[in-house]
Order: C-alpha cells, then structure tokens, then sequence
C-alpha cells in the first residue's frame, strides 16, 4: 500500500478510536492505539514488527481498517 493510502487509514483508523474513547473503552483504545503504533510502516514501506512488504498491508492493519472502517 503507498503512503499516500496508509497515511489516510491511519489517520481515520486513529479518529474513529478518539471517537470510541471512553472510561469504559479506555483500555481498548489504549491497546489497540499501542498494536497500530508497532504496526506501522517504516520508511521503506515495510510494517514495522512483523516485515511485511511495501504494497502489503500487515494483517493488524488489515483487521482495524475491516473492523473500524466497516461500520461507517
């Protein structure tokens, strides 16, 4: 995936969490904020933890965008 499409993910992914925030969902967001934060791309274009190739979305991107993006 190019920059340009996962820097959009991201940044919607992460507004539909603040949206979710909430005492009771805290620890949820916080957690799941924490998973995206090692996933991301490097530089390179490859996920962070887990290598996955530029053009490739690792597969915890690939849930957050199904599962948050899905609902709206």
């Amino acid at each position: 995936m190019d920059h340009v499409l996962a820097g959009l993910l991201r940044e919607r992914v992460f507004a539909i969490l603040a949206s979710l925030e909430s005492p009771e969902t805290h620890r949820l967001t916080t957690a799941w904020r924490a998973l995206l934060h090692l996933h991301e791309q490097t530089e390179s274009g490859t996920c962070r933890a887990c290598g996955r190739r530029r053009g490739h979305m690792c597969s915890v991107w690939r849930v957050a965008a199904t599962h948050f993006l899905s609902r709206e």
